[in-house]
């Protein structure tokens, strides 16, 4: 994006704009949030973004703004044209106030087509009266996250749930929605209140303070779901005796509306920070399994009830089908109609593949949250920059031989005749449905699984301390990385030198699957299944999601992540790119010193200083093997290749290629559009608005483990932990408790 043609928005809402003594303006309390806009844009798109930026209705509220020049004018922003004076008249940044209620003016005069400001313009605290359509605005251009952040909104969200109800003549569109306006009043206003009668047709609501006269009485408009506020007599008269007893209630029910908001952005939201909240804004105690099952049912408006999602799945694979042809969206039940099995290939990535991606797979599976849980079982491969390409996704009731088997069977219908490459761990279901599938002899186990395993089983000798382990692992690398015969063979002695039973341990695990010099296929150099982990690490959030919502928000992560892809092409600076580039850059600067002999043909002799390698311009090899492995010049291949005047990128493997990068990216993809999404009844069928019925699944039979669910996966051992620094001597290694520095 050109600095040049955006504009900073300062964006306020909610607070008070006043002019100290000095006169300088502030504006004081309410929300303030900033925006890059495009100076190009039209009123309505700009309206349209500041709301969704700020969470609130699109229609009501109003808008004004604020010139360098003169910063007591108030300039109101209605239309194109104001907009267009906006952009022109502020040079990086413009100030815009948000006003959804009336602005009170105190000696105003107007200047300039400006307001004048010469006391305080009060925003949305003001106490105005509101209409119906005031009170929707109100209720979203707020949301509970704001609260979280600056405490000291709390008494206008206090203010805004005591006008929850407005008087008499207020509608709701059901009774459900008046029982929540009617217990937000009571959070706002801290009393507590009982249902007298609490029908459909009539509700009336009273305080639980014996004579408090406050009262509501609701009944229902005709035969509709309507509710309209019959009498609402709005005062309390408690003494100090009942304050105790008229604290508000908790109820999870009601209260999931206070939270929904900072659920949507930070799913993450824990139920210990809930309480605490709930403490400082509306002075409620939660214990923590009161702030769980709050969290959880917010969850369940947000997303829907996870059982529900189930019975969706066959008209979410029907419209993706129809949405997107040529996607494979296939599921399995069992015979009393449970969900067993889901694949799911969209024609843009079956598309992308067949065009240009290298026939190398990594497959993986991660757990689902929520009551079902289950398995997500995935399929990536690699582009023209080595950037992640998921393929196919799968999700499964559980994870055994058959569930794999079936998974890697759609996965060759997708694939084709074409020879991939699978690499994955060594879980034996895994194992098995490869060896049937796709050969064992195109099976490659990662390689950090490898050597976790043989970190374990070094343990357990307790072999010559921690020294000796860092040794035999070293070794362990020497081994799976060596590309000639000759190295591994030295390697292997190397380590039955320094230990006969890891030796052993190393030729009893297969190294013709992970090692590189035994591995008779090509596979571009990748040793591990990190491809998968970060296909798992990308829907971190969407996996805890039920199975209706992971199915649409899957389609719009990877529509996000193929147009970044496609986007990342102007970085390429010639025909490969950047990654490329910089494993290329590697090589020359380590090739820069060899010496390079010519010999008759295309053959070329160069010495590393160590030793003497051949170096094979037409037939794109190197003694060294590096070259032919990975498909990019080697160090000694870059030697020979600049010795000569050539451009090394010219003999980089075509799966490298810019022409095949477009291509891979070439596809196009439509989003599914859930409009019609057709309604599950009491009776648990599927219909939609026009009365057709479609097909439906139950839930899969799962038995919910012992103990609590497991939200972390289990770390690797080699991966990076971060370095703890020690508060009192600032130096790494410990803390403070254990430190033995003496101080400065």
């Amino acid at each position: 994006m050109d600095p040049s043609n955006t504009i900073y928005c300062y964006l306020h809402i909610g607070g008070e704009l006043v002019r100290d003594e000095h006169g300088n303006v502030e504006y004081i309390g309410g929300r303030r949030e900033g925006l890059s806009l495009e100076r190009s844009m039209t009123y309505n798109d700009f309206v349209s973004r500041l709301c969704g930026k700020m969470n609130i209705n699109i229609v009501g509220p109003t808008f004004s703004y604020t010139l360098p020049f003169d910063l007591y004018a108030l300039q109101p922003l209605k239309n194109d044209e104001d907009l267009t004076n906006m952009f022109q008249f502020s040079d990086r940044f413009a100030r815009v106030y948000i006003c959804i209620a009336s602005i009170v003016e105190d000696d105003e005069t107007i200047e300039n087509g400006g307001q004048r400001l010469n006391e305080t313009i009060v925003g949305s605290n003001s106490p105005v009266p509101y209409s119906a359509r005031d009170v929707d605005i109100i209720m979203q251009s707020r949301g509970f996250h704001q609260r979280c952040a600056e405490s000291h909104v709390g008494p206008l969200e206090s203010s805004r749930f005591e006008s929850a109800i407005l008087g008499s003549g207020h509608t709701f569109s059901t009774a459900n929605d008046f029982r929540d306006a009617i217990y937000l009043m009571s959070v706002g206003g801290r009393f507590r209140y009982k249902f007298k009668r609490n029908c459909l047709k009539h509700m009336t609501v009273i305080c639980v303070v014996e004579g408090c006269p406050w009262k509501v009485t609701a009944r229902a408009v005709g035969r509709t779901k309507i509710v309209q506020v019959h009498t609402f007599r709005n005062e309390h008269n408690h003494s100090l005796e009942d304050v105790s007893v008229s604290e508000p209630a908790v109820r999870c029910n009601r209260a999931t509306t206070m939270i929904d908001d900072v659920i949507r952005s930070n799913p993450d939201y824990l139920p210990r920070q809930i309480c605490k909240d709930f403490r400082r804004q509306y002075g409620m105690q939660l214990n923590y399994c009161q702030a769980w099952n709050l969290k959880e049912k917010a969850k369940e408006r947000i997303h829907g009830v996870p059982q529900c999602s189930y019975k969706l799945l066959p008209w979410l694979c029907t419209r993706l089908i129809e949405t997107n042809p040529g996607t494979i969206a296939e599921y399995r039940c069992s015979d009393d109609g449970h969900f067993m099995q889901l694949f799911v290939a969209l024609s843009v990535s079956i598309h992308g593949f067949q065009m240009g991606c290298r026939p190398i797979i990594s497959i993986d599976s991660s757990h689902m949250s929520g009551p079902y849980k289950g398995a997500l079982f995935s399929a990536s491969s690699y582009d023209a920059d080595d950037g992640m390409f998921p393929l196919a996704y799968g999700l499964f009731s559980s994870e055994n031989y058959e569930d794999w088997l079936w998974f890697l069977e759609k996965l060759k219908m997708v694939i084709g005749e074409r020879e991939v490459i699978i690499i994955s761990d060594r879980h034996q279901g895994i194992i098995r449905s490869v060896s049937e599938v796709f050969g064992s002899e195109n099976h490659a186990h990662c390689y950090r699984h490898i050597k976790e395993n043989f970190s374990s089983f070094l343990t357990k000798l307790n072999s010559k301390g921690r020294k000796g382990k860092e040794n035999a692992l070293q070794m362990l690398d020497s081994i799976a990385y060596a590309r000639l015969d000759c190295d591994y063979e030295v390697a292997v002695d190397t380590l039955r030198t320094f230990n006969h039973d890891l030796a052993k341990w190393v030729e009893e695990n297969n190294p013709q699957h992970w090692a590189m010099s035994k591995f008779k296929k090509m596979r571009w150099d990748k040793m591990t299944s990190n491809l998968a982990e970060s296909f798992n690490s990308w829907l971190r959030h969407e996996r805890h999601h039920n199975m209706c919502v992971f199915f649409i928000e899957h389609m719009d992560k990877l529509g996000s992540l193929l147009v970044e892809h496609k986007n990342g092409l102007v970085k390429w600076n010639g025909c490969i790119g950047p990654k490329t580039e910089e494993k290329i850059a590697l090589n020359i600067a380590k090739g820069e010193n060899y010496i390079t002999y010519l010999h008759l043909g295309s053959s070329m002799k160069v010495s590393n200083g160590k030793a003497f390698l051949e170096v094979d311009l037409m037939e794109r090899t190197c003694t060294c093997k590096a070259w032919q492995m990975s498909g990019i010049p080697c160090d000694h291949a870059c030697a020979a290749i600049r010795r000569m005047g050539f451009d090394v990128s010219d003999y980089v493997d075509d799966w490298y290629k810019y022409n095949l990068q477009e291509k891979i990216y070439s596809g196009s993809m439509r989003t599914l559009v859930t409009h019609d999404m057709p309604r599950i009844d009491e009776d648990g069928t599927v219909r939609d608005a026009l009365g057709h019925t479609y097909p439906f699944l139950n839930p899969p039979t799962t038995k919910r483990p012992p103990g609590r669910p497991r939200k972390r996966r289990i770390e690797s051992q080699f991966m990076s932990k971060k370095t703890v620094h020690c508060s009192r001597c600032n130096q790494p290694g410990h803390n403070r408790a254990t430190c033995n520095n003496p101080l400065p």
